[in-house]
């Protein structure tokens, strides 16, 4: 069984955004030509032109999950929640220490009060 590490989960993560940002930049500077021809008065072609932009917003979405992606991988690395707190092992290990001795105390009692 192949365990894959924090580290290589993070670099895997980054290049695939630096591949989906490689190919934002290459298809921005298709869409900028586009946009230049057209300024000149040429002719375009407009369904290359809409294909392109659709291919934009694709990559923009990719890219924005990989940044969710390498964001949650790093918190995980850091051992921060999804709800951007990290996690205070020392006081919850202490919490359930004090409630485990207020039960051992309590467990002849009968009754184990809130």
């Amino acid at each position: 069984m192949t365990v894959i590490t924090p580290d290589e989960e993070i670099a895997h993560g980054v290049e695939i955004l630096d591949a989906l940002r490689a190919a934002i930049r290459v298809l921005r500077q298709e869409i900028e030509g586009q946009t230049q021809t057209a300024r000149s008065g040429e002719d375009i072609d407009k369904t290359q032109m809409a294909k392109q932009l659709r291919d934009m917003q694709g990559l923009v979405t990719q890219c924005t999950k990989a940044e969710m992606f390498l964001n949650d991988c790093r918190n995980r690395q850091a051992g921060i929640a999804r709800a951007g707190h990290a996690l205070d092992l020392e006081q919850a290990r202490a919490d359930i220490g004090c409630k485990l001795d207020r039960l051992r105390r309590c467990s002849g009692a009968g009754r184990i009060s809130g």
